[in-house]
């Protein structure tokens, strides 16, 4: 089970200490979080329910594991989960197997022998819990309580036509309400495939069928983390509405999934754990960010430098960009690359408001120049104007939130060969900053991640 207490040596979220990059590389790995849904917390509306939720893997799995989270003041129960490959997509609920048949069999009991703790993979796992309480999160405590179930081990079983990625259905069942992460589908461009149904009682355990109601934001789970046999990628996306990008389609469709999509592919598996959460200030979503970083183990982090969630003061403006250099350090010493978010334009009517929006927005464009990579909002989405606004057609209609040109904007490449296809970004995007010491060519997956 997730604690709520700090880390030996670790940064406060304040900013108060900075430590030099461990590793300025981070290695691929085989292991892989994903994480599609807005992260705006509800409870599911009708107790007793049985929510499914068909996912979109990068990766073939060999182990799986849930991760659940409690942002309530009291606690809740998942009286049951289980978990199934399919081959196809079928009726978007029931496993399909190797020969293309709807086989329910294929489901399996997911187990909380190790009470929701952050285990090893290879860990044996003993005894037969298919419960877990999630305690209440303390008052004041600016994230969740996350959990997890065990590892389980899974069969392979290869997706019917040779399609790309792997399939996976999720199933929790709760007594009481199941506490989710809202969300829709992604914009069709992203060739993700989600979907979600629901179902009167327990269908996590035999005889696993049931008449099933679809529902698009049944989100069984707040994410899956999985072994494969392949080596890739990781991108966790830390911020608020404007990381998360809650005005696209489905309020799913942002630039970290965007990107993570594009680049993509069976040789170097890319996947993205979007940590975005609509009205979250900085202490809240770096908070979350390092508890992410330090759990599930990104490759890369996206991470706001500042949010308009919070006052709008110079003081608040330093703070918050303080916070992010803590989340960035976080990243460095556990082997991650950190790729600082500049503010978006949005200020265009508030001379004082934006002075303080340009500071922070300064201070991460230099430190990206000695320290690492900058996506630059600001230069990509804003007019160029002084203030700078939205580009009108980036701009969701409040001058505040991108929609989903922008958010395609921001990861939209012409590659020229199978490099450029690859390509994280190019040098010439210009918002784009390397390491000391990188090379001046296109920065490619293969070069960043490279094994060390």
């Amino acid at each position: 089970m997730d604690t709520k207490g700090g880390v030996p040596g670790q940064p406060g979220i304040g900013g108060e200490r900075h430590y030099a990059s461990v590793d300025r590389q981070a290695p691929l790995s085989h292991r892989f979080s994903f994480r599609l849904q807005n992260s705006h917390y509800v409870n599911w509306p009708v107790p007793g329910q049985s929510l499914t939720t068909l996912l979109h893997l990068e990766a073939p799995p060999s182990r799986v594991r849930l991760v659940y989270f409690n942002d309530q003041n009291t606690p809740w129960t998942v009286h049951g989960a289980a978990m199934a490959l399919s081959a196809a997509v079928g009726d978007g609920h029931t496993p399909v197997n190797a020969v293309g048949v709807a086989d329910p069999s294929q489901w399996r009991r997911m187990t909380f022998n190790n009470g929701g703790l952050d285990v090893d993979p290879l860990a044996p796992v003993e005894g037969e819990v298919y419960a877990l309480t999630l305690p209440a999160n303390p008052q004041g405590s600016e994230r969740p309580v996350f959990a997890f179930s065990d590892w389980m081990p899974v069969a392979p079983l290869a997706r019917r036509g040779r399609r790309f990625g792997s399939l996976l259905l999720v199933r929790t069942y709760s007594d009481q309400r199941v506490r989710i992460s809202s969300g829709g589908s992604p914009h069709k461009a992203i060739g993700r495939l989600h979907a979600g149904f629901c179902a009167d009682g327990n269908r996590t355990i035999p005889p696993w069928m049931a008449p099933q109601t679809r529902t698009v934001g049944a989100f069984a789970v707040h994410g899956v983390q999985y072994i494969s046999p392949s080596l890739g990628a990781t991108v966790v996306g830390i911020g608020d509405s404007i990381m998360t990008s809650s005005c696209t389609t489905g309020q799913t469709s942002g630039f970290g999934i965007r990107a993570c999509a594009l680049v993509s592919t069976p040789q170097l598996p890319v996947s993205y754990f979007n940590e975005g959460y609509p009205g979250r200030n900085s202490i809240g979503f770096c908070s979350c960010g390092i508890w992410a970083i330090e759990h599930l183990k990104p490759q890369a982090a996206l991470i706001q430098t500042w949010s308009g969630n919070e006052p709008w003061t110079q003081d608040m403006a330093d703070l918050s960009f303080a916070r992010a250099m803590s989340v960035a350090d976080t990243a460095r010493r556990n082997r991650c690359v950190p790729i600082l978010v500049t503010p978006a334009p949005v200020f265009g009517t508030n001379p004082e408001a934006e002075a303080y929006r340009q500071r922070n927005l300064t201070r991460a464009r230099a430190s990206a120049q000695h320290r690492g990579y900058l996506l630059d909002l600001d230069a990509l989405w804003g007019t160029g104007a002084t203030p700078n606004t939205y580009r009108r057609d980036y701009d969701w209609g409040d001058q505040m939130h991108p929609n989903d040109k922008a958010c395609a904007a921001a990861w939209k490449r012409s590659p020229a060969g199978s490099a450029g296809a690859r390509a994280w970004c190019a040098d010439r995007s210009g918002w784009v900053s390397r390491f000391a010491g990188m090379p001046s060519n296109a920065l490619e997956f293969d070069a960043i991640f490279r094994r060390v």
